[in-house]
């Protein structure tokens, strides 16, 4: 992802980008020095998802509820020590839970100062909510492109992070937040620094990227299948990568691959953008294994 219109990058990016912090002395200051911050920020990069529908405690004095997962948000409320919490979301990727108070209030507090009481069903929802509807099932997917081809896009699915993710990527948007339905890109700028991305779906289309594709496809939603024909048509038609209909790219067609494809995911290898890449023996590896699990029906 990145905030051109047609490059796109690791959706992990956002986790080193976020400032990560949210328990709060009283009045909603937050009373760490700057190398505590940073100290908290590396724990969040760590820190594991939690399902929706489970149930957190606070462990600390007083904590802050956020309109969004970091600092950077406005305080919207306060949660105290003992009060149990019930997330909202699939959440906790970058250190942040989404949950709601006692009150009814919801917001963002960070992780850190929750304790687990009970877990939820991992079908729950996420960032806009989890896509619990058809739309988005990735069996829509079946056949949308030839083998070969999709053993490539699941290469670019491994690189941005959203491969077997929740709808196996189908459904995330940047930082890991999902979307309630594949109809239609969500188009939300997800905030990392002091920018922000619209990458959504498996391919981290941008807003402005998949409208361009969807009206020379002539698209009519966001769904799994056309999400496949899209990164189709990134690949072949914007970047001139020929895939072999009825066989493996050798590793030189590979590599000349990854090189094109580079400049529209900043995730593939030599990396030019400066953004989390991988390697090039790493994207072979996973390629050859995609054909090989594909060719066996696996």
């Amino acid at each position: 992802m990145t905030t051109s219109r047609t490059k796109h990058g690791a959706i992990t990016l956002a986790l080193a980008a976020l400032t990560a912090v949210g328990c709060s002395a009283a009045g909603g200051q937050d009373p760490f020095s700057p190398g505590e911050l940073a100290a908290l920020d590396s724990e969040a990069v760590v820190a594991n998802p939690v399902a929706a529908g489970s149930t957190m405690r606070v462990t600390a004095s007083v904590l802050n509820l956020r309109s969004g997962g970091g600092t950077s948000y406005s305080v919207v409320g306060l949660v105290y020590l003992d009060d149990e919490l019930l997330v909202v979301e699939n959440s906790g990727q970058t250190g942040w839970i989404h949950v709601q108070a006692p009150s009814g209030k919801t917001g963002w507090a960070f992780g850190k100062y929750l304790k687990l009481v009970s877990t939820g069903s991992t079908g729950g929802s996420s960032g806009s909510g989890s896509a619990s509807g058809a739309t988005c099932d990735p069996a829509r997917a079946l056949d949308a492109v030839v083998l070969y081809e999709k053993a490539l896009h699941d290469s670019i699915a491994y690189a941005e992070g959203t491969r077997n993710y929740s709808h196996d990527g189908y459904d995330v948007m940047f930082d890991f937040h999902l979307m309630s339905s594949c109809q239609s890109h969500p188009n939300q700028c997800i905030a990392y620094g002091s920018s922000c991305s619209t990458a959504a779906g498996r391919y981290q289309f941008l807003t402005t990227t998949w409208n361009g594709v969807k009206g020379a496809l002539q698209l009519s939603s966001f769904e799994p299948e056309n999400q496949e024909r899209a990164g189709q048509y990134l690949i072949n038609t914007v970047r001139h990568v020929t895939v072999p209909q009825t066989r493996a790219m050798t590793a030189a067609e590979f590599s000349n691959a990854m090189s094109k494809l580079s400049y529209e995911w900043a995730s593939l290898p030599p990396g030019r953008y400066g953004q989390p890449t991988k390697t090039q023996s790493q994207m072979w590896a996973f390629y050859t294994g995609a054909v090989s699990s594909l060719v066996s029906g696996g």
